[in-house]
């Protein structure tokens, strides 16, 4: 099968389908997780709001599937405690029911979990201890709190990828930088995919039994090159956020914005990401910025929810946006904000496509259950039956350890020279993969804006283990090194030409990438 699209979806399906088998091609034309996979508010998390929607069979899915993630990949997500404000007896009576329910439908978060990723239950924190957590927040009529936990994704956009390479581990084959130019459908069956290498020009015919067009926003573009009609329209919802300076404690503040949606002021490696927004964008998807006129808009909502933060523009060190695609039936009115985060697949046999399958909708937590419904119907399709799915307890790359401290324990006895700080970083940060990381050779380090170190070995590893093609693709979506903002010229210097020695680049060719780099920081002034 042809998997077109490398976000979550696709790298779920491309991990799925070659569990069971299948022999997959994934096919990205930008960089793995460069669409909407790197535009979440990094968080895994249950849904709670969608309980006011009743929509209950969408939240106990999410905290499954949150669980399932926690279980595969436990160096990918953190516990993070979330508190919603309370300013009136009738908004804590209602929400101590959601609490309840919350908590009752999660009843198994934590069944054969790593200890260090274990979630605790919601608590009510009193006047004082709200205050005491969230020191910014306005005091009028306020009551207290409710604290829950789910999870914080740190880098949601390597998770991604950690999908894709374990796959390729098993024997997949997956290509960012390769983009579908044509999809026609053969008289024996099947379909012919056109491919362009967007970095060499160089074009290729393939075919394949099956082609899963899980391409997130540009979906309906995928669709229109075949000639299917889809039956529900896919609506793009446009969401920003900012990485500011430290405005938070320890704990993700959930605030209430002037038209009613819903705003996160979320702790994140030593920084805090503010966002998200919610609108509806009509535009083409390849046009897609992020306004500097939209950044003001979103700072002046923290402002007004959570004054303490006077923030302004110069508080800005990275953003980020992306288009979620959402699935909306004929005739539907209402927003983007309210619109289910469900997904859905659909197989155009009957519009006389058969094997032609689209992933519609979802969201990142739910996107194993998604590529687990799809490769079900794409097993029904080929054999009539379905095989069995093993994606709920087979461990990513880096997933592969019992415990947390069993794995530094480890790994400090094993390399007994290294610092313990070091190998506790790379445990966290990488998993299981660390082994292979600690065996390369290296001395120096490179500090970023949030005081984290980098490490040479694990540049080294990055950039020849994890299809990095172009120097935006270690900055911004494998390492996570530059989205906390730009880093001191000397040690950017220093790690550019690392990185260029390892990828045997020229001087043009790495002046080039630096200047693409650069480019990330700036927004669009309209």
């Amino acid at each position: 099968m042809i998997i077109i699209g490398g976000g979550i979806t696709g790298a779920n399906v491309l991990w799925d389908a070659t569990l069971r088998g299948y022999n997959c091609l994934l096919v990205e034309k930008n960089d793995y997780a460069s669409g909407t996979s790197q535009a979440t508010s990094k968080l895994i998390h249950g849904g709670l709001r969608y309980l006011k929607n009743f929509e209950f069979a969408l939240v106990r899915e999410s905290l499954s599937e949150r669980r399932y993630l926690a279980k595969i990949s436990p160096h990918a997500v953190r516990p993070m405690g979330f508190i919603i404000p309370i300013r009136s007896w009738f908004q804590r009576i209602q929400l101590f029911f959601g609490m309840e329910l919350y908590n009752a439908l999660s009843f198994d978060r934590n069944d054969e979990i790593d200890p260090d990723v274990q979630l605790p239950r919601y608590r009510w924190n009193s006047f004082a201890e709200t205050i005491y957590k969230v020191l910014g927040l306005s005091r009028k009529s306020l009551k207290g709190s409710f604290q829950y936990y789910d999870y914080a994704n740190p880098n949601p956009e390597k998770h991604t990828t950690e999908f894709i390479l374990s796959a390729k581990e098993k024997g997949a084959h997956a290509f960012n930088y390769l983009s579908v130019t044509t999809l026609k459908k053969q008289n024996s069956g099947g379909y012919t995919v056109g491919l362009t290498d967007s970095i060499s020009g160089k074009k290729v015919l393939v075919s394949s039994k099956v082609v899963v067009n899980s391409a997130g926003p540009w979906a309906d573009v995928i669709e229109s090159m075949t000639g299917v009609t889809a039956e529900k329209k896919l609506v793009r919802s446009k969401g920003i956020h900012a990485v500011v300076r430290n405005i938070c404690g320890n704990e993700c503040v959930v605030l209430s914005k002037r038209d009613g949606s819903h705003l996160f002021v979320i702790p994140w490696r030593g920084k805090t990401i503010v966002g998200t927004t919610d609108t509806a964008y009509e535009d083409d998807p390849d046009f897609f910025k992020v306004k500097q006129s939209e950044i003001v808009d979103l700072l002046d909502e923290v402002n007004h929810s959570f004054g303490f933060a006077k923030l302004t523009l110069k508080d800005v060190d990275y953003y980020y946006g992306g288009l979620r695609p959402l699935v909306e039936d004929p005739g539907s009115t209402e927003g983007t904000y309210s619109a289910s985060r469900k997904s859905e697949i659909f197989h155009y046999e009957k519009e006389g496509f058969p094997g032609f399958f689209s992933a519609l909708g979802g969201k990142y937590t739910t996107s194993r259950a998604v590529a687990e419904t799809l490769v079900n119907a794409i097993d029904l399709f080929f054999k009539g039956s379905e095989s069995t799915c093993v994606t709920k307890f087979t461990p990513l790359l880096g997933g592969r350890y019992q415990n947390l401290k069993e794995l530094t324990t480890e790994l400090q006895f094993k390399f007994p020279k290294t610092p313990g700080s070091k190998i506790d970083t790379l445990a966290r940060r990488y998993g299981s993969v660390a082994w292979k990381i600690l065996s390369l050779e290296g001395s120096d380090s490179y500090r970023i804006p949030n005081g984290e170190i980098y490490y040479e070995e694990e540049v080294e590893y990055l950039v020849t283990h994890e299809d990095i093609l172009h120097l935006t693709d270690f900055y911004f979506r494998r390492s996570g090194v530059g989205t906390v903002g730009i880093l001191d010229p000397s040690e950017r210097i220093r790690l550019d030409k690392k990185i260029a020695k390892s990828l045997g680049w020229n001087t043009d060719r790495t002046k080039e990438e630096m200047e693409a780099v650069d480019q990330r920081y700036k927004w669009f002034v309209d």
